[in-house]
This record gives structure tokens, sequence and C-alpha cells, in this order.
């Protein structure tokens, strides 16, 4: 291994990879918080000198994913206050007639498409509080709503340029246009959605009854009761979310990074509720004040990038990489279909953006070795890593930023959704999902 390796002795490599999958095992089993979990191990990598403290900190700690994940977490929390987020969910059960199934595949194809048009997570933080609101209004469990809507919003996102930002990071290396994207991918992508839809309805659809009871209960309700009657609270947030997410959306012409908009949204939001934070402090309740900490995940993903982080700069990734293009023997083909596993594999247990990140230069360094004895194009390899991206990161709950933020979203609304039981559905459609990738792969893109 240090034959690739930036530094790390192979003794230190060695326990960059045990430590990792400690954490993971313990964060899957849910033993101590996972928060200290994290933080325990990327601590325990800078003690041992696996990576350098100045690099973990400012190469591998994303400070911008880490702005925009905590701004969000504070505008979702703030935005309720409105009460908007409960009258777009009655609504929504009244347009749909109490019909479980057809709801969870409308908010389902609402994630795609809104992740292959902005992002993941924007579409994620928008649409799952709507989602819990709905299924507690329902009566009914949001843990099969969850796993449709964060498959969807993976699955969808590498449909465009602008989805995923795995494909934002190769678009810009490799100057692939979103044409190109949707005529080679988008129909796969359609796919997928079709086999992940009939899976569920096979799975829950006929499960999805809501009680004679509860059905009464529930149309009796009049959403214009859920939105607050404090004006300023609701012309003043809605106000915020809005401009907010026009600024997301006017983001290219603008100019903006998409971490400095949620920031700067969530200020205003607190702005506009500074009586409540004089409150807190006046209270001196640090213990709230802690735990609203917590539950914006911050600490956990930060401690989940160092520990990524002591991976790559270990050189594991690349040894895997460039191992395989020794055992692929100059095979274009297989070593397209080594990378989609791998990279599936790879985006299950890390987030896929720095993931993402270090493969780029390795697929770089496949094609230049490549060139000396093939003319063979290295685009299949990049299909791959997308694809792979895509349906990896939807096997568990710590493939993406967006399925993190869900998570903790559901934790705080009691939803029940824990890596657990996410796993135990989402692991074996990815497998199908995977399968059919391949065979995709060797019809259409190779």
């Amino acid at each position: 291994m240090t034959e690739f390796s930036q530094g790390p002795a192979l003794w230190q490599a060695i326990a960059a990879l045990i430590i990792f999958v400690a954490a993971y095992i313990c964060i899957l089993i849910e033993k101590w918080d996972r928060m200290y979990t994290a933080l325990g191990g990327a601590i325990l990598m800078l003690l041992l000198g696996i990576v350098p403290i100045g690099k973990a900190l400012t190469t591998y700690a994303n400070w911008h994913v880490l702005l925009f994940l905590v701004s969000l977490f504070v505008i979702a929390g703030l935005f309720q206050k409105t009460g908007l987020i409960a009258f777009a969910a009655s609504k929504i059960i009244r347009v749909f007639r109490l019909q479980p199934f057809t709801i969870l595949i409308g908010l389902s194809v609402l994630a795609a498409v809104s992740s292959a048009l902005l992002n993941a997570l924007l579409a994620i933080a928008v649409i799952v509080p709507i989602l819990l609101k709905t299924t507690k209004m329902m009566k009914l469990s949001p843990v099969p709503f969850l796993i449709s809507v964060l498959l969807s919003a993976n699955l969808g996102g590498a449909a465009t340029l602008m989805g995923n930002w795995s494909n934002r990071l190769i678009g810009a290396a490799e100057h692939i246009t979103t044409g190109e994207m949707l005529i080679k991918i988008g129909p796969l992508v359609i796919l997928m959605l079709a086999i992940v839809y009939l899976t569920m309805w096979f799975l829950y659809g006929r499960k999805m009854i809501i009680p004679e009871t509860y059905k009464r209960e529930v149309l009796s309700l009049q959403p214009e009761t859920y939105l607050t009657e404090d004006r300023v609270q609701f012309i003043g947030g809605s106000a915020i979310a809005g401009a907010t997410l026009l600024a997301f959306l006017l983001q290219g012409i603008l100019g903006w990074q998409a971490s400095y908009i949620a920031a700067g949204g969530a200020i205003a939001l607190i702005a506009l509720n500074y009586q409540d934070l004089i409150q807190l402090f006046k209270k001196r309740d640090y213990r709230s004040f802690w735990s609203g900490v917590l539950e914006t995940q911050g600490l956990f993903v930060l401690g989940l990038f160092i520990m990524v982080g002591g991976l790559t700069y270990a050189g594991i990734s690349g040894f895997i990489a460039v191992r395989g293009l020794e055992l692929s023997q100059g095979s274009m083909s297989f070593l397209s279909m080594l990378l989609l596993w791998l990279t599936g594999f790879g985006s299950s247990v890390v987030d896929y953006v720095p993931y993402t990140a270090a493969m780029i230069p390795v697929v770089d360094h496949i094609g230049t070795e490549m060139k000396s004895f093939s003319q063979a194009s290295i685009q299949p390899l990049w299909w791959s890593i997308i694809i792979g991206t895509a349906i990896g990161s939807g096997v568990t709950l710590f493939g993406s930023i967006s399925s993190m933020y869900a998570a903790a979203l559901a934790e705080q609304e009691g939803g029940g959704l824990n890596p657990r039981n996410y796993f135990m559905i989402a692991g074996p459609i990815s497998l199908v999902l995977f399968i059919v990738a391949t065979i995709y792969f060797k019809l259409f893109l190779l």
C-alpha cells in the first residue's frame, strides 16, 4: 500500500483501514452515539499520524459541505414554525385522497426530478419534512417513504451534469456535457427507478392501509389551521425561505457558493427568531443548545470526512484502482465492470463526494497508462463511477450527505429510520440495480 501512499507507513495505512471499519460497525450497531464514534475515529487517526491535522482540516474536511448541511438544518427547523410544511402535507393527503402508495410514488418522482435539476441534498431538504408530516398525519411509518425517496434522489441525480456532486466533479474534469449524460445514462436511470417502485409496491403496496377512524380524523382537519397566527413569523419566514430557494435556482447566474446562500438564509431566519435565542441564553440552557448542535450532524460529518481523508491519504483507494488495472490486463470491458462494482461498494461505506474526488486522478492515470498500448476510450470508466456512486450511495445511510441529512431529520421526528432497517431493504434493491446496470453497460455503453 505504501507505494501509492502520500506519506503514512504501511502500518498506518492498515491502522486507518481498521479504525474506519471498526467505527463503521459501531455506527451500524448503534451502541454509542454516532457523532462520538466518528469523532473518536477521526481523533485516533490524527493521533497516530495517519493523516496530518493540517491536511485533515484543509483538504479532507469540506467546510463548504459542512456549512451547507448545518445551515439547511437551521432553515428546516425554523421554517417549520410558519406551518407551511404541515399545510403542504395535509394538502397532499387531500389531493391523493389518502392513497398512501400514490403519495409515496408522487414524492419519490418529485425527489428524482428535483435531484436531476438541482441536487439531491436540496431536494431532500424540501421533501423529507413534508414526508414526515404527511406520514405522521396518516399514522403510518415513514420508513418505506424515506427509503423510496432517498433511492429516487440518488438515482435521479445521476441523469444530468448538475444532479449529483460527483457528476459535477467529473464533468468539470473531463468536459462531459449534460446532453451526453442524458443520452447515455438517462434510460438506465428511468429503468432503475421503475425497478425501485415495483419493488416498493411488492413489499409495501398492500400493507399501507389507513384505519377508517384515522381517515375520518385526518379528513376532518383543515389545512389552514396549521398555519401560524404570527403574521411576522409567517410572512418573514416564507419570504426568507423563498428568497433562499430562488438564490439556489439562480446559483449558476449569480455565481455564489451554495453554502453561502444556505448560511445567509439560516442567519436571516435566526435573526427573525432572535427572541427565542435570547431566552435560551437568559435561562443558560446550555444543554438544549448543545442538543441542537448535535442534531445538525455537523460534527458527525466532520469526523466522517477526516476518517475518509485518512483512507485517501493512506493510498488505499489508489492501491485498489491500480491493482484493478493490472487484473484487467487492459480490457476496458472488464475494467469498467470492476470499477462499477468497486465504486458501488466504496460509495456505500463512505460519502461519494470525497470518493469521486479521489478516483478522478486514478482514472486519469489509468487512461494515460492505457494509451501506451491501446487507443480505447476511457469514457466507460466515467460512466462506471457515475452509476456506481448513484447506486452505491443508496445502499446505506452513510453513502451520501443527503441520506445522512434525511436520517437526522427522521430521528428528530422519531421516524424510526436507522442504518439497520434501511439497509435491510435498500441493500437487496441496490444489488438488483447493480445487476441491471451491468447488463445495460454490456449492451449499450461498452
